[in-house]
């Protein structure tokens, strides 16, 4: 998959299929492919830049891996990208532990755990790396929640 920024979808340029570009995926610079798997479906993770801070996202999930001392100020940077209307959050799509992943870097299990901050979301984090992963819309979904307590994770 190939990302048309110009008309807003990934391209298959296999079959020519194409999709709605994630959101993430309109404010994400992928700049090359790393030796680190997603932890989620797989593919080689791409080194990235989000608002400038580096991350390295999933092409195809569109997951991120972040780094916990650059967690909080990325969330306050896409918080600008979006307007601060209240919106409505629906119910968070799965609990602590209903998966294991693997931390791209060290290869051990994460921990599974609700994020302390908005966004009523679980992230998976790896202490000896100091990284968390979030999944696909997890990041802007901390971003748009009303304010509340926040803390890196």
């Amino acid at each position: 998959m190939r990302i048309d920024r110009d008309h807003s979808t990934l391209v298959c340029d296999h079959c020519g299929n194409q999709q709605e570009l994630p959101w993430i995926a309109e404010h994400v610079d992928l700049l090359g492919e790393t030796t680190s798997p997603c932890p989620v479906c797989g593919t080689p993770l791409s080194d990235s830049r989000l608002e400038g801070f580096p991350v390295l996202c999933c092409s195809r999930c569109f997951g991120m891996l972040i780094g916990m001392n650059r967690f909080a100020a990325l969330i306050d940077a896409v918080r600008v990208l979006e307007e601060r209307s209240f919106r409505t959050l629906p119910p968070r799509r799965q609990n602590p532990n209903d998966r294991v992943v693997n931390c791209p870097k060290c290869r051990a299990a994460m921990l599974s755990h609700l994020y302390g901050g908005p966004g009523n979301i679980v992230i998976d984090s790896c202490e000896q790396c100091q990284v968390n992963w979030l999944d696909s819309g997890e990041l802007r979904r901390t971003a748009i929640a009303p304010d509340g307590p926040r803390g890196a994770s």
